[in-house]
């Protein structure tokens, strides 16, 4: 029996935009139509705020009442003004204790804000790079944490698979009794506040929009979007996606670089052309 859904969230790399880093035209045209027939949508992403600009102004997700997941569910935002609804951030003293964790000098840290990338090295890693260049922010160094902004989002760790391998057997232990701790990509690891994460902040969406849980409809291919893809009423997980996603999804369409999205979602609610 398929069910009422209000609301669509959806996660952004590997999902709603396909691997050259586009948002097809047949899902934009989608977007356009669940808005017009009152269905809510919800960008679900672990980038930070200004790190998915362009990409709610080419799905005209841009309205007041819009609103944003943002760097794996330590934020909602709305998209018109930035406003944090829900906050669990980093503190500058949980910042510290991270870095002072750190004892080989090939290991950067990164320090993610709304708006900019902090990070001290005069020679960013190629990890740190690709990451910068993925999702367009700007990079500042700092003379010290006062000169950062109060809204942490995430620290980064970035270097070679096997020194990240080195770091995680030798310290991950401690940082996962303060911090949630995972790895985003084989050269990047992300440690957030241990309230964060996709799933929770779906919780928290669904007491901010009074939309429950079951009316919701996840999208999503990664291991951060495993648990959300459980929680809701629908989880779709991308045929490119990680396959815990897959197995635990209610529905496994096509890929990113397919219209499966927009295919998928026409079928079920029954949207015509």
């Amino acid at each position: 029996m398929k069910k009422d859904i209000k609301l669509i969230a959806f996660d952004i790399d590997g999902t709603i935009i396909n691997s050259k880093g586009e948002v097809l035209k047949e899902n934009k045209a989608l977007i356009k139509k669940l808005k017009e027939i009152g269905i809510k949508i919800i960008l679900c992403t672990g980038r930070t705020f200004n790190g998915h600009w362009w990409i709610r102004e080419e799905l005209d997700l841009m309205a007041y009442d819009d609103l944003s997941i943002t760097s794996t569910g330590a934020y909602i935002r709305k998209n018109a003004t930035g406003k944090a609804l829900i906050d669990k951030s980093l503190s500058k003293a949980d910042v510290r204790y991270i870095f002072d964790q750190i004892d080989d000098p090939r290991l950067q840290m990164s320090i993610h804000t709304r708006d900019v990338i902090f990070i001290n090295e005069d020679k960013p890693n190629e990890a740190f790079l690709k990451d910068k260049g993925l999702v367009r922010m700007p990079r500042l160094a700092y003379d010290s944490l006062d000169d950062i902004p109060d809204e942490i989002a995430r620290v980064c760790l970035s270097a070679s698979p096997q020194i990240l391998k080195d770091f995680e057997d030798k310290h991950r232990q401690a940082i996962e009794t303060r911090f949630k701790y995972m790895r985003n990509a084989p050269f990047i690891s992300e440690i957030l506040n241990p309230l964060a994460g996709k799933s929770e902040a779906l919780r928290d969406l669904s007491e901010l929009t009074g939309i429950n849980l079951d009316n919701m409809m996840y999208f999503g291919d990664g291991l951060n979007d495993l648990k959300s893809v459980e929680l809701v009423g629908v989880g779709v997980a991308m045929g490119n996606g990680a396959e815990p996603t897959k197995k635990a999804a209610d529905f496994v369409i096509g890929t990113n670089d397919e219209p499966a999205i927009a295919d998928f979602i026409r079928k079920y609610l029954d949207i015509d052309e």
